[in-house]
């Protein structure tokens, strides 16, 4: 007796943390709504907008310079041509955590460099057996991936220890523009095919498709073109005017970097049913 008593405590307790463990219902994007437009004297080639701190990150490549934008005023900078901690020799990507810390690839060094989202530095990560990285992106707070374009294959690596985790896309990729990762996925995008190649995180290809595509919190898949933004998994569409250069998002936030300007649009969201 007292034995199917213990059970049954036990099943109890089962169910109750089962249904205390709601699970987030799947979302699809309902709208793009464009909130803010930053327009820039530099010529920008990516941007990242932070929502907690309302922070706009945008990087200038040519001077190898990335700026830190808090409402219309611009409150630091990082970088600049040199060889100390905070300026790099050839500033080619940059990439933004969820905390706001920000990862600026420095091609020519090889190197990593983390900054907080005020841009003090915090470390480095040395990039080995790479010979001309071009392109990173972040698939979670502990991995990184890196674009070889000497070897035409992305390289995975752990932020922890800085190894080497694995390669991939030697045979599907020739050049690469943007590179986005999320837990789940890695898009490379060539602006030339106007391509983007869809790997799983772990390196297996899954297609090829049409435009620069990113992935939401949801893994909505969102296509930017010189025409539009869509959705491809809703009817979410929005007409583009300009040359679109980048698209990057963080949580519901794209920004868009279109000639000198950054257009930042939030993600409205309906239940799918």
């Amino acid at each position: 007796m007292k034995r199917t008593f213990l059970l049954l405590a036990a099943s109890l307790i089962l169910i109750g943390a089962c249904s205390s463990n709601k699970r987030i219902p799947p979302m699809e994007i309902a709208t793009f709504c464009l909130f803010d437009t930053v327009t820039f004297e530099e010529n920008i080639s990516k941007a990242y907008y932070h929502p907690a701190s309302k922070a706009l990150y945008a990087m200038e490549e040519t001077t190898h310079r990335i700026l830190i934008w808090k409402g219309d005023k611009r409150i630091n900078v990082i970088g600049g041509l040199g060889s100390g901690n905070t300026n790099f020799q050839s500033l080619s990507d940059f990439a933004m955590g969820s905390d706001g810390s920000i990862y600026a690839l420095d091609a020519f060094a090889k190197v990593i460099k983390r900054f907080n989202g005020d841009g003090k530095f915090l470390n480095s990560i040395q990039l080995d057996y790479v010979q001309q990285p071009t392109k990173l992106a972040l698939g979670t707070e502990q991995n990184v991936y890196v674009f070889d374009a000497a070897s035409s294959e992305i390289v995975a690596y752990d932020l922890l220890d800085s190894s080497e985790l694995y390669r991939f896309g030697r045979f599907q990729l020739q050049k690469v523009d943007q590179l986005f990762a999320n837990r789940d996925y890695v898009v490379a995008y060539d602006e030339a095919q106007d391509k983007s190649t869809l790997f799983y995180s772990l390196g297996q290809q899954i297609s090829d498709n049409t435009g620069q595509i990113v992935y939401d919190s949801y893994n909505n898949a969102i296509s930017l073109s010189n025409e539009a933004l869509v959705s491809t998994m809703s009817a979410a569409w929005l007409p583009l005017s300009g040359k679109a250069e980048s698209m990057t998002i963080a949580k519901d936030i794209l920004a868009i970097v279109v000639d000198r300007q950054v257009r930042l649009l939030k993600l409205d969201y309906v239940q799918v049913r």
